[in-house]
């Protein structure tokens, strides 16, 4: 398995000095003998055999990281190796010769104290999860990352067997401001200090040397991971060099491929609609000849999701700046998206299989965060390896009308939800409901499919107003003389194996008094 290949510019020297390694086992320290260094711990630049300590102290000082496997600590509570490193205030030091797909423990002596036992685990299976966001800039000083950042972190935090997190870029929002980075410091703290991050460059980042110094990475680099090969890339300059280096790099053999930088190749944002086509020009047709599985990004900062040649893309600028809303009209491919909603996106590679979960954080209005969901709150699923159905394939339902005590109006008699595949969602269809009674009404549907696949198909993936379909529950309460939209979408499971083909049904609202 390759280590991670650093072939961009290198802003600054990465030194780690090896020098003590301790076999004799080293006495556990007491919890309440804990010190937090100003940043960190953090972890980077992991591997299958190696990662990289990091923290950062208000005065230079001395620092050793002790260091052992899960098993050894679980039968003696105790560390059976160490790391030193030279006085100074930014810390990074190396430990290297590890077992692969192997958890450790391990804690940072500092000065006299020691911070608390935290773990981390080598790559080296092809069974991993990994976690995707960017754009957690703060808006000083309408909100700081303590507002907005910190309910990602934190949703991040409590994720277990999360291998690495990719950050799309935008860390913050000043990258010459000492501030804010002790403020991104401080709400990733749980999170990266067991689970190591793989930054690239936003455009707040430009080529600053504190990007380079803090993470020790280059302007562009790849890793592996099991199965997978990632390729970390600088948008904010479309270099000839950097595409020739794109070109060697993804021509690797691996199941899975995935691309990361920080502008979009597709977007609906309204400033800049359809994307960065001059990337697009550039890169997609590298992306399409390699077989990447999946391109992500931030920049635009909300949730879109699009399917081009073969390849899923999303835009997850979503981990904590000011919301951007996406144009009315959305682009060819489209497939999903949210807006003024906090997440991050968490992908499974389990073998030969793959997929994306998005998740949902936090909702925001104008400066505050209005609501929190409850931990993993899953928006969609969508699978990264299942086959695009034909185009014939299109899934088609006739809205009718049955009344009961009171009128109601549908304002469309068919619906067309595109082609669709196990994994992915439909766009989301409006209908629009009328009172034409003289009483309130509740109104409800029934899903009647075509045959027994279709109607088991319906079943499964109708969702109204987000809300999983059930027969006879109510979908809308319309007073007299009023009206009410209502959102149906296709969320096709995971699970899915049948070749549905054309499969039609009815949508029938049934309306009865309130």
């Amino acid at each position: 398995m390759s280590r991670i290949k650093k072939r961009g510019p290198v802003f600054s020297i990465f030194f780690v000095f090896t020098l003590l390694m301790l076999i004799v086992p080293i006495k556990a320290v007491p919890e309440n003998y804990e010190v937090v260094p100003l940043w960190g711990p953090y972890l980077t630049d992991a591997s299958e055999t190696s990662i990289t300590v990091n923290w950062r102290t208000e005065n230079a000082t001395n620092g050793t990281v002790f260091y052992a496997t899960e098993e050894y600590f679980d039968n003696y509570e105790s560390y059976n190796m160490s790391i030193d490193g030279f006085e100074r205030e930014l810390h990074h030091v190396q430990l290297n010769g590890l077992s692969p797909n192997t958890t450790y423990h391990y804690r940072v002596l500092i000065g006299e104290k020691y911070t608390a036992d935290h773990t981390f685990t080598t790559f080296g299976s092809d069974c991993f999860t990994f976690i995707v966001y960017g754009d957690s800039q703060e808006q000083f000083p309408s909100f700081t990352q303590l507002e907005r950042h910190k309910f990602v972190a934190d949703s991040i935090a409590a994720e277990s067997d999360v291998s690495f997190i990719l950050h799309c870029g935008d860390l913050v929002g000043d990258v010459d401001n000492a501030e804010e980075w002790d403020r991104f410091f401080e709400v990733t703290r749980s999170a990266l200090a067991e689970i190591p991050i793989f930054p690239v460059l936003g455009n707040h980042e430009g080529n600053s040397s504190n990007y380079y110094e803090f993470f020790g990475v280059s302007e562009w680099y790849s890793f592996d991971c099991g199965n997978a090969h990632f390729a970390m890339l600088d948008s904010n300059l479309c270099t000839a060099i950097q595409a020739e280096w794109l070109v060697d790099d993804l021509s690797v053999d691996s199941t899975f491929k995935f691309a990361v930088f920080h502008h979009p190749l597709y977007s609906s944002t309204s400033t800049h609609w359809g994307g960065w086509l001059d990337l697009r020009d550039d890169w997609e047709p590298v992306f399409i000849d390699n077989g990447v599985t999946s391109v992500f990004n931030g920049h635009v900062h909300a949730y879109e999701r699009c399917y081009e040649n073969g390849i899923h893309y999303a835009v997850l600028g979503i981990g904590g700046g000011p919301c951007y809303l996406l144009a009315e009209e959305k682009i060819d491919g489209y497939c999903n998206s949210f807006e003024n909603t906090l997440g991050y996106a968490r992908v499974t590679v389990n073998g030969n299989e793959a997929y994306m979960e998005i998740i949902k954080v936090a909702d925001v209005s104008g400066y505050d965060v209005t609501y929190v969901y409850p931990q993993n709150t899953i928006f969609e699923t969508i699978s990264l390896t299942s086959e695009q159905l034909s185009s014939s394939s299109s899934l088609v339902a006739t809205a009718n009308l049955i009344l009961s005590s009171v009128g109601i109006e549908v304002d469309r008699d068919s619906i067309d939800y595109g082609d669709v595949v196990a994994g992915r969602s439909s766009a989301v269809e409006t209908v629009g409901i009328t009172n034409m009674g003289n009483t309130a009404c509740n109104v409800s549907l029934q899903v009647v499919g075509s045959n027994a696949v279709a109607q088991e198909f319906y079943e499964q993936s109708m969702y109204i107003d987000g809300i999983p379909y059930a027969v006879d529950a109510v979908i809308a309460g319309i007073a007299v003389e009023g009206s009410e939209n209502v959102d149906t979408q296709l969320q096709v499971p995971v699970s899915w194996t049948e070749d549905i083909g054309l499969q039609e049904a009815s949508l029938i609202f049934w309306a009865e008094a309130s």
